[in-house]
């Protein structure tokens, strides 16, 4: 459920996140939530049955610190997370952005199954990183895979059907654990154009394939309109051609050579 009360463009927007999730007792859950034109306001996570907050900004505010926010510089996400989840942790939580006047926020159901988490012993092959990024901010992604013996010799990233190799924006990095079985690849992409949304396939070398979908938010409209509205308070004589501006002119004019005659004299 999402609660904005304005049709203000510039005021702070939820984007889509899930807002019903199920975790398995023991299991970290994830609870998301991603805002644009945040600003310098605060972001608090609460219980919605609860009016103290868990979270404020990145710092947690309650005695059981397996609850913590992560959040990325320059990222839109600022989601919560809550270490070995029990059934007692289910409930409506509530993602609110701080604000004088406006009642900004996202409601999120979380259930856990009291199913005892078991953590996968097959191999396994998962991307982590910002499912939104603002034009001209760098694009992370990592994709991490498991393997039943020992880890797998390679990772590739594709996109559009092309395999992705490091050039002037984007950097690979990859780092492989044998004690964990585990080989990790890092794309990063500098200076995210338009161009760099899409859906990002992983795919390793035993076969393993995943895939996440980046969205690549443009601020430049936006920044062109309100930029584009400051400017047109700056003409007190009507900025539109509107007939208080000719009127307001000739006035000043007239007002001026009246001045002027009056020091000839």
């Amino acid at each position: 459920m999402n609660l904005q009360h304005d049709d203000d463009p510039y005021l702070p927007t939820f984007l889509p996140t899930p807002n019903n999730v199920t975790f398995l007792s023991g299991e970290e859950a994830v609870l998301q939530c991603a805002i644009e034109n945040r600003g310098t306001r605060t972001i608090v996570w609460r219980r919605a049955s609860e009016p103290n907050p868990l979270t404020i900004g990145e710092d947690t505010f309650v005695g059981d610190k397996r609850f913590y926010v992560r959040h990325r510089k320059h990222s839109l996400e600022w989601n919560l997370h809550i270490r070995e989840a029990t059934p007692q942790d289910s409930g409506v939580y509530e993602c609110q952005v701080i604000t004088r006047s406006r009642d900004i926020r996202q409601m999120v159901l979380l259930r856990i199954d009291d199913t005892p988490f078991i953590p996968p012993q097959k191999p396994d092959i998962q991307i982590s990183g910002s499912q939104f990024v603002e034009k001209g901010n760098t694009l992370t992604l990592t994709c991490n895979a498991t393997g039943f013996d020992y880890p797998p010799d390679e990772l590739d990233w594709f996109k559009d059907g092309l395999k992705l190799t490091s050039d002037l924006r984007r950097t690979l990095r990859k780092d492989v654990s044998l004690a964990d079985k585990t080989i990790v690849s890092k794309l990063q992409v500098a200076r995210a154009t338009m161009a760099d949304a899409g859906t990002y396939v992983c795919r390793a070398s035993d076969m393993q394939v995943t895939s996440a979908k980046v969205n690549v938010l443009n601020t430049d409209t936006v920044n062109e309109k309100r930029e584009s509205k400051d400017q047109s308070t700056l003409w007190p004589f009507g900025s539109r051609g509107g007939v208080g501006g000719p009127l307001m002119f000739n006035a000043v004019v007239l007002l001026l050579c009246v001045a002027l005659a009056l020091c000839a004299s």
